[in-house]
């Protein structure tokens, strides 16, 4: 079969094909998140969707390219994305981030604006050495199936 009836039938070659040009856009994009952060017990669901939001911001040309992960939001934007309602809580989350080393943060002037203060977060994608959590969905089912024969041995009711 020639590539002149291959295009035909499966349309047109894929490097014609705008979908698959560097730098197109989609409308609805998504997140690819670590599931350790989603995994951790030691982090609320309101530090979890923060993790998020604060994910969404890394720049991945710049992460593949340097390996950085550095992002830099307002607090004003993280509340409005996260849908956190105060900047107590999101503190609180923060700090949950950090225990856990998802996260670390500093705060100084802004290079553009020395009159303001900046955060600058960093955003890690694997937990540090000596993590003890579920590191993937089998781990957790693992610790899932302990849970419940503890709770069936020590006849408490499950939660779930």
């Amino acid at each position: 079969m020639s590539d002149e009836t291959m295009d035909r039938q499966d349309g047109p070659p894929l490097d014609t094909d705008a979908s698959f040009k560097r730098g197109r856009r989609r409308r609805y994009t998504f997140s690819q998140l670590p599931d350790w952060v989603l995994f951790s017990d030691k982090a609320s669901p309101g530090a979890k969707v923060l993790y998020w939001a604060l994910y969404l911001h890394v720049n991945q040309e710049r992460k593949d390219s340097m390996g950085d992960t550095r992002v830099w939001p307002g607090q004003k934007a993280l509340l409005y994305i996260s849908g956190i309602k105060s900047r107590t809580s999101l503190r609180k989350y923060l700090v949950q981030l950090e225990k856990i080393s998802a996260v670390e943060w500093e705060t100084g002037r802004n290079p553009k604006n020395p009159q303001r203060l900046q955060t600058v977060y960093t955003v890690h994608e694997e937990p540090e050495e000596g993590y003890q959590g579920p590191a993937n969905i089998e781990e957790l089912y693992a610790a899932y199936r302990s849970f419940k024969a503890e709770q069936e041995a020590s006849g408490s009711q499950d939660p779930a």
